[in-house]
Order: C-alpha cells, then structure tokens, then sequence
C-alpha cells in the first residue's frame, strides 16, 4: 500500500491537540509527528498505513530497529492525552487504534476518535515540517515550539508557569525547582528552536514577589536556522576556512557540499560527525572567519593559524618577491618562495633546511618579527 511515509514532510494538527496535555519521550513524539506526515488533507478517514523499518529510517534519517519502534509503540499505548475544551469539559484519547508488526513491516490506524483534530479541519490549525522538528533532542523542545508555531503571526505568546508545566506534564522536580524547569525546559526549547527551525525565539520571565509566574516567547521568522546556514556555506564559502574545531582543527566545506579537515588531504568526515561539526560552526556562526569583518587583523589571525595557511599566503603574495632576510652564520639570506611553494635565496645561495627555514619564518610571523601584511 501507497503511504506517502517518505514523501510528505508536513503534518497538520488542530490547536487543540497542540494544546492537549501529555507527556511523550523524544522517539514517541517523532513517532507520532512522522505518521502525521502520511495525513493529507483530503483524506475523509483514517487509512491502514503501512511502512517499514527502512522507511522510518530514510524519513528519521538515523538508522532504527525493530526493538526501538516496539518500544516506542508499547509505550504509546499507555500513554494517553488529555483536550480541554473549556474549563468544565475535557476529553481523554489514545494516539493510536492499533499496530501490527510482521516482519519487518507495520501496520497502523489513528484513533477514530482523533477525527476532529487531524481531518476536515475547519478552526485554527498548525502545520509544521517534520525536517525542523526530528532534529531537536529534547520532546519538551518539539512541544513548545509546536505551542510557539500556532502563535508565529501574532510574534509572541506568553504562558502561566504552573499551566505549561500541567500541559506538558513534567515531573514533580521541575515544579518545585524553578531554575530546573527553567534550564532543562525552557532555554533548551529556546536554543533547539533557534538552532533547527524556522522561527527566532527569545525567553522572558515575569515575577510576583520573587516568583517567576509568566514567561514569554518573542516570536520572529528565523534566517539562520541550521538548514538555511548549511546552505548558505555550501553555495557562498566554498573551500574557505570556516572556523576551528575544539581540537584545533581547520574546517572546510567542499565544492561537493562535504565538511572537511584542511590539515589533512581526502580525509572523509561521516555522516554523524558531520552533523555534529555542522551544528558546532552554527553555535558559532558569529565567530566564522567567512562571517567576520574583513579586517587586517582577522586575515592576520587567519594566515597565522597554521603554517599551511602561512604558506599559502606567502604564495600567493611573494612568488619571486623578498619575503625577509634572514641570517645563515655570517651571511644574510633573501629568502622568496616558488609558485610551488618552495623557499629560495633570491642571491642563489642554498638554504641548509627549507622546511626549518618555513619554521622559523612561521614563528618570527606569529612573533610580529617580520611584516608580511603591510599591504593587506
């Protein structure tokens, strides 16, 4: 059967069901947000939809297995949520009606009684694309920028503490600590929203006494979500430095689209690695030598960052041009570069070691010794 499961990337879910109250860990929201995406709004009922492991992963894109997908299904049906209507009425629901598993493939039906909220809505609805929301870690993260999402024309939404902690159902120790709810919940919706989606969100509180009893999210169109980054480099900053890694190493993105090690000739990154590196340059995408300002300094911090960017510069600035003397016993050297990178004394005199020689122009450059940036 035709699902659509790797396909659609957009789900649709009425505000109240944005709204409900449940509790879900970070593979049942996805779980659940994944098979929101075989919905189309043309659909009058529920289908049997049917997929497999294989398709789950291609749409995760994380590699899953059967034991996974049973745990999430097994715990999904303990878990209900809970639509409040008004103050003085209240529905309680299952996701799902059944799922089958059979070697391999799966077989699932939403809850009829989900009807109201999934198809022919007709109120306020919020469409969301599963590409910004399976990458968050955090199921609270996926919650609130769901709750976030339904308020994006208005550009803010303001919520009672003690309410939000009911709809999303947090433990007992985020209730009675603040500070707990506020690290572990809140900041880390804020830096996953800003980080993975399509909207820029920023936190405020609002106290009584000494309690914090509102907080709000000021709600803006987000350009430089994670996905819209990567773009960015791959089509603007080919082959450019990009920043340094942690361990010091250069980074690169190839005219391929790759992150690469400069340091280091063919040198492939993996898929997981590279997403990694690709979030840690979005964390820093301020700090981005391609992003700075094109200052003297900057370029003299790049050039100086390792003696290969040292050398490059020096190639492409003094090919047959005196870089600087240098003294060899009672001689003084007039010391150039080849095109191909190879030091020279323009007077013909050997240099003893060029690559010690590279060393010690390196080192008198990053001492400020030489002036090799004069015309920068």
């Amino acid at each position: 059967m035709e699902t659509g499961l790797t396909k659609q990337n957009y789900g649709r879910q009425s505000h109240f069901l944005i709204n409900a109250k449940y509790t879900l860990t970070r593979g049942e929201v996805d779980l659940i947000l994944t098979l929101l995406t075989v919905i189309t709004k043309e659909d009058k009922d529920f289908k049997d939809y049917v997929f497999d492991i294989d398709d789950l992963s291609q749409k995760y894109s994380r590699k899953l297995n059967s034991q996974q997908v049973q745990d999430s299904v097994e715990k999904l049906f303990s878990k209900s949520l809970k639509i409040e209507i008004s103050k003085n009425q209240w529905r309680m629901f299952n996701w799902f009606s059944y799922f089958e598993y059979n070697n391999g493939v799966i077989t699932c039906r939403f809850d009829k009684a989900l009807k109201p909220y999934l198809l022919e809505i007709k109120e306020r609805f919020v469409i969301s694309d599963l590409r910004m929301i399976l990458p968050m870690r955090s199921s609270y993260s996926k919650r609130i920028y769901l709750l976030l999402k339904e308020y994006a024309k208005i550009g803010k939404r303001t919520f009672n503490v003690k309410e939000l902690q009911d709809m999303l159902v947090v433990p007992d120790s985020h209730k009675t600590r603040y500070n707990k709810f506020k690290v572990s919940v809140l900041q880390k919706a804020e830096i996953d929203i800003n980080k993975f989606t399509d909207l820029e969100v920023e936190l405020s509180e609002k106290k009584l006494a000494r309690k914090v009893v509102e907080v709000t999210y000021i709600i803006r169109k987000n350009n430089n979500d994670l996905q819209a980054f990567i773009q960015t480099i791959r089509e603007l900053y080919v082959n450019q430095l990009l920043h340094y890694t942690k361990e010091k190493r250069p980074l690169k993105c190839s005219s391929k689209g790759y992150l690469y090690y400069a340091d280091e000739e063919n040198e492939q990154i993996d898929k997981k690695e590279a997403q990694k590196l690709w979030e840690y340059l979005h964390e820093n995408r301020k700090e981005l030598y391609v992003f700075r300002e094109n200052s003297e300094e900057m370029q003299k911090e790049v050039y100086l960052s390792s003696i290969e960017f040292f050398k490059d510069y020096l190639k492409d600035n003094f090919v047959h041009k005196k870089i600087t003397q240098l003294k060899q016993g009672e001689k003084t050297l007039d010391i150039s570069i080849f095109p191909n990178g190879k030091l020279y004394e323009m007077n013909g005199e050997g240099l003893s070691d060029e690559r010690e020689v590279f060393r010690v122009l390196y080192g008198l450059g990053k001492e400020g010794k030489i002036v090799v940036f004069e015309d920068l």
